[in-house]
């Protein structure tokens, strides 16, 4: 019996590494008004990112049925497996809600075989933790192992980002209380961090050199003198822009590993394009 790992597309790495350790995606969708796309599988990044450049209407998102994560389930139990599903927080999105509600529709000893756990984190940060938890099923983990090791490190689990402009995130009022906050900065490049389910505006930067060096900043306040990191660079269609945090932590920890994760289109539905910035695990142990 292995353990099998399931998240949802906010929660994914790059398509060659979910596939390459085995990850099952279930896409969050991505709607342009009557057309609905799915996140990352359906639509690439780039793709929905020059779509956004140009409709009149944004899009909008919402989470997989109950029914879809039900089928996956159904499917890693059938082949004699256990199952951990990571989903976002369960503060912007109802994904962790269905995929509870899809869990509860098995019958008890079945269910039991399930964990659906939410990371309290999106993006880059919670791609970090799937990885953490497939390296782990790879290792010959069991599932309560996987489990209570994802629960510890999830609340030192952080999303530091930049946002090119604050239009897109007013709009979609997911983070209202960020933007009331940072409202009048359309003028600089306003800092997001977003850890243990709660988003904060941080600071501003005046332009993306001061930008990457505030990020970088908050993230060695974090992991000094921790043993154990993992860190991930994302960006909305911008690849070209996340080079500097790249040099900049080789030069400073040049045995550290960064893995590229998309922004992906749904998060790009509530921030826009050229976001830019970086997730990270610091622990302990």
């Amino acid at each position: 019996m292995a353990v099998r790992i399931v998240c949802d597309s906010v929660c994914a790495p790059s398509l060659e590494k979910a596939e390459k350790l085995g990850i099952t995606i279930v896409p969050i969708n991505i709607h342009f008004g009557k057309e609905v796309y799915k996140d990352l599988l359906g639509i690439s990044p780039k793709d929905f990112y020059e779509r956004l450049k140009i409709v009149k209407e944004l899009p909008t998102t919402s989470a997989p049925s109950p029914e879809r994560f039900k089928k996956v389930f159904k499917e890693i139990l059938d082949q004699g497996d256990d199952c951990i599903c990571l989903t976002m927080t369960g503060k912007l999105s109802l994904t962790h809600q269905t995929a509870k509600k899809a869990q509860a529709d098995f019958k008890k000893e079945d269910a039991a075989r399930i964990r659906v756990v939410d990371t309290m984190v999106a993006g880059a940060a919670a791609s970090l933790l799937t990885v953490h938890a497939a390296e782990m099923a790879q290792e010959g983990r069991i599932l309560s192992e996987i489990a209570q090791k994802i629960d510890e490190l999830r609340s030192n689990t952080k999303l530091v980002v930049m946002f090119d402009t604050l239009t897109y995130i007013e709009k979609s009022g997911k983070v209202g209380k960020v933007a009331a906050v940072a409202g009048n900065l359309f003028r600089v490049k306003p800092l997001i961090v977003f850890q243990k389910s709660k988003p904060d505006f941080f600071g501003r930067a005046r332009g993306q050199k001061q930008a990457v060096r505030m990020i970088l900043e908050e993230f060695e306040k974090d992991a000094a003198d921790k043993p154990f990191i993992r860190l991930a660079v994302t960006h909305a269609n911008a690849r070209e822009n996340v080079q500097p945090f790249i040099d900049a932590l080789k030069e400073k920890h040049p045995g550290i590993e960064a893995d590229i994760v998309p922004f992906t289109s749904a998060m790009g539905s509530h921030a826009g394009p050229g976001v830019i910035g970086i997730g990270y695990i610091f622990h302990d142990e």
